[in-house]
């Protein structure tokens, strides 16, 4: 029986009384679980839910595990609105980042996922949301030299544009290309502030936001994020 500590990142019905459940683990990073009779103790307060961190026990050498038993070590995070719709981002894309690495190691990037969760709760989504991103991005094995130019070395000019290359990083583009290509091109000022880390600019957390969603996307494929979708249902509702 092997002891961690988890987060349920997506669950559905298993059978009658069951759920099949995805955690994110420290040491195991995505595993998947059979929680027998899970659904049948939830009239007893003893559901699975999500940003909640549990004990989990768990067992089984294939990649569907069994779940002996979990105890929650701290009450759901109160999240609402636009901040409860970008936990489910979170959640769904490392999901489909890590699917194809079950079952690796993956300390970094769960402290990561903590962080993102206490910053979403005290509503800095943006930066929580960006930050994320950028530490799954080095999970991967896919973080860029975003200041330096990758055809020439040179570092990046502030008052310059670059164009953005997937496994590759950054490469000065004209100003005449930037005006045609203004998703795929940016302000190299910004990026002198993303490669520092530093991303207090308002102007730095918007352009991130157009980079990494290029950059993710071999990582976490192509279809639309469903919390995307659900978060623009959302807005047209209220």
């Amino acid at each position: 029986m092997i002891k961690q500590s988890a987060y349920v990142l997506h669950s559905r019905p298993y059978r009658e009384t069951s759920a099949m459940v995805d955690f994110f683990t420290p040491d195991y990073g995505l595993i998947r679980c059979i929680a027998r009779g899970v659904r049948k103790n939830m009239s007893k307060g003893q559901s699975l839910q999500p940003f909640t961190q549990y004990q989990i026990f768990f067992h089984g050498d294939s990649g569907l595990k069994n779940l002996d038993k979990y105890e929650s070590q701290s009450l759901p995070l109160a999240l609402n609105g636009d901040a409860l719709f970008s936990g489910f981002y979170v959640n769904e894309v490392i999901l489909r980042a890590l699917r194809s690495e079950a079952e690796v190691e993956a300390e970094y990037l769960y402290e990561a996922y903590e962080g993102a969760l206490q910053n979403l709760q005290s509503q800095q989504l943006e930066l929580a949301l960006r930050s994320f991103e950028i530490t799954l991005l080095e999970h991967m094995g896919q973080s860029y030299e975003w200041d330096m130019d990758f055809k020439t070395a040179d570092l990046v000019e502030a008052d310059c544009h670059y164009g953005f290359f997937v496994e590759q990083g950054m490469s000065r583009v004209s100003h005449i290309y930037a005006a045609k290509n203004p998703n795929n091109c940016f302000y190299g000022q910004d990026l002198q502030y993303l490669a520092q880390g530093d991303l207090s600019h308002a102007s730095t957390l918007k352009m991130c936001k157009r980079l990494l969603r290029l950059a993710l996307r071999p990582i976490i494929g192509y279809k639309p994020i469903q919390a995307r979708e659900l978060l623009k249902q959302y807005k047209h509702l209220k």
